[in-house]
């Protein structure tokens, strides 16, 4: 367990502006504050718990004064083609990687494009490469249209976890046709470097894979990670790679539907279309489509705001995990806003998951649909205000402490 320092927070609580109590966020009625009872702390969907950036709440609010709810008629700045030029600009702007925007395809979301990529691009049969643990729709959009998934496991340096190469090597056969990237990845908080971004991309281009990169959060990095696009290494490699994006991370607007699906080639984006007409490929929501430009044009101190708040809970989480359970085993998040749990010392008598519902009150994403013989495993999303954390944490170790 790496040692992170908690920096104490610079403002009083009160004064957050972005930050929710438990009744606002029950009375929000969402997935994740209404899946369980109310004497349950969820932690598991990977969403914030803050409010809205002004500016996204504005644009929504003037489409619901102005009553607009029948057929868009979308012109100039509110397009999907216009707001896929603002996806590429801010690719450019923030990792110096330019994509080109006539090869962007305005989704709805990215499980939709999870799903239609591996469609477009595999047969039934194939195989589907992807690092274990992973996000659990990527195994499910793999099985369920008769693809193989083919696990790459994953190796812990005694530093971080990370891909292992070695067993990426010996897993890939002739039958493979896509390598899955998440990246940052979900649900272990790695950040790739470029060193091994550079390893990936020569293992494709040398057994003509196919990659999909999942970079939905990029933008949520910590210390001295940052996100590096894969496609941004080169032209071969940006020629046989499909990348995903959305504001819907890093801005909590995963409900208004709006996702970016980048081909490396025209190519690509015409196989693509090919499969999945334009008109079948519903173009994002209109109000992900406004929320995103509210989020990319109007709210920079909002993001900077809720990053340096997101490093204090993280700094929090380690913190108090370092004291009070030692024997938990975890690795300060790189990025994103979620910390994989190796709960394999702690000797549990039920799955991490069920024992923390069940003696703590606090509902964690369980291991075990993120890689198979995963029970001791859990993910907690620590993107919540300090006082919901600690109440966390403060449950799961007495839980730990008192268990019979």
């Amino acid at each position: 367990m790496q040692n992170v320092e908690a920096a104490p927070l610079k403002r009083n609580p009160d004064s957050i502006y972005f930050l929710m109590d438990e009744p606002a966020l029950r009375r929000r009625g969402n997935l994740k504050w209404s899946t369980y009872g109310e004497d349950v702390l969820p932690a598991f969907v990977a969403e914030m718990d803050y409010a809205a950036a002004p500016a996204i709440a504005d644009a929504l609010s003037r489409i619901a004064t102005a009553q607009q709810y029948g057929y868009p008629a979308r012109n100039g700045s509110r397009t999907p083609a216009s707001v896929a030029l603002l996806y590429a600009e801010r690719m450019s702007r923030i990792f110096d990687w330019r994509p080109d925007p006539e090869n962007v395809v305005v989704v709805s979301d990215l499980v939709q494009a999870i799903f239609t990529t591996i469609l477009a691009f595999s047969q039934t049969g194939d195989g589907v490469a992807v690092q274990e643990p992973c996000y659990p729709p990527f195994r499910d959009a793999i099985v369920s249209t008769g693809r193989v998934f083919t696990p790459v496991g994953t190796v812990d340096d005694g530093n971080r976890l990370s891909i292992d190469f070695d067993n990426l090597t010996n897993t890939i056969g002739p039958q493979t046709r896509l390598l899955v990237l998440c990246n940052p990845h979900n649900p272990t908080g790695g950040v790739l470097d470029r060193q091994d971004l550079e390893k990936l991309a020569e293992f494709a281009l040398a057994r003509d894979l196919l990659i999909i990169s999942d970079e939905v959060h990029c933008e949520i990095t910590f210390d001295q990670f940052r996100h590096v696009p894969i496609a941004s290494l080169g032209k071969e490699i940006a020629r046989r790679t499909i990348t995903l994006g959305s504001a819907a991370k890093s801005f909590n607007t995963a409900g208004l539907k709006c996702a970016f699906v980048h081909f490396g080639t025209a190519e690509l984006r015409d196989r693509y279309l090919k499969s999945f007409p334009r008109r079948v490929i519903v173009p994002g929501h209109v109000m992900g489509i406004d929320a995103t430009i509210a989020a990319w044009e109007r709210s920079h101190q909002w993001q900077h705001d809720v990053l340096s708040y997101l490093a204090d809970m993280r700094g929090l989480l380690m913190q108090r995990l370092q004291k009070d359970l030692p024997e938990l085993r975890v690795y300060a998040p790189e990025g994103t806003y979620m910390a994989w749990l190796d709960c394999s010392a702690l000797g549990l008598p039920l799955p991490a998951y069920d024992f923390f519902l069940g003696e703590a009150h606090v509902a964690l994403s369980a291991g075990q649909t993120f890689v198979t013989g995963g029970e001791a495993f859990a993910r907690l999303n620590f993107a919540t205000s300090e006082t919901i954390l600690s109440e966390i944490l403060e449950r799961m170790t007495h839980a730990v402490r008192t268990r019979g």
